[in-house]
């Protein structure tokens, strides 16, 4: 066996060898469609990190529940370009606005984490609705290429629900606001008188001396009652 061994042994070296390296072709190989895996998946995780997404709801106006408006927001993480929505059924607008179109039915750009609002109808126009809601976009300004997101959208979750109060810290404020100007105005105007003590420096004074002799009088009261009990 050894003799043997001893005879071939460039042979068995040029085996190993070859051998040695078929394995390492195999492993490169492997590694290499390791490698283009997690690439792949990589760039699939950041392009979906940097996505907008372009979403339209119909809302209780913040001053009056009765009145609903449009909004359109992108809450996703990259500006949106060209928007396009569209309602079925169509939208209905508000009557004193026949004559315009619904607000935001094409938008050029809506920067992420942005939204734009606007006042629409009241309820009773569209509270039986149930509206099928497409709005497309682009990523880049002029795209052929865009993104879909439809959904349907039921007034009727609405329906029976009331708020007491501004449901806004900042409707609080305004109407805190107005309520102070309401109240200021007819003195402003000279209807209303304010009732107001001025004191001046004399004043004062004399204040101050009659709270003096109030105290050495307090003070003498008690040092007599502390003696009697003496």
């Amino acid at each position: 066996m050894i003799e043997f061994i001893t005879q071939h042994i460039d042979t068995i070296s040029t085996m190993i060898s070859a051998f040695a390296a078929l394995l390492t072709a195999v492993a490169t190989f492997f590694l290499w469609r390791v490698t283009r895996l997690l690439a792949n998946e990589t760039k699939r995780m950041v392009d979906a990190s940097v996505q907008p997404h372009v979403v339209v709801t119909l809302e209780p106006n913040s001053w009056a529940a009765f009145y609903f408006d449009i909004n359109i927001a992108n809450t996703g993480n990259a500006p949106a370009y060209d928007i396009a929505v569209e309602f079925d059924p169509p939208l209905v607008n508000a009557e004193h606005r026949k004559n315009r179109g619904v607000p935001f039915s094409k938008v050029s750009v809506l920067k992420n984490g942005h939204s734009l609002n606007s006042n629409l109808c009241k309820y009773e126009q569209i509270k039986d609705q149930i509206y099928s809601i497409s709005v497309s976009w682009s990523k880049q300004p002029g795209s052929t290429e865009r993104e879909l997101n439809e959904y349907s959208y039921d007034m009727a979750s609405f329906e029976g629900v009331s708020y007491l109060g501004a449901r806004s810290p900042m409707t609080q404020i305004a109407e805190q606001v107005k309520k102070i100007r309401e109240d200021w105005r007819p003195i402003s105007q000279g209807a209303k008188k304010i009732k107001t003590d001025n004191y001046n420096s004399s004043d004062r004074t004399e204040e101050k001396r009659i709270n003096e002799e109030r105290y050495q009088s307090t003070l003498k009261e008690w040092e007599d009652k502390k003696k009697r009990s003496e």
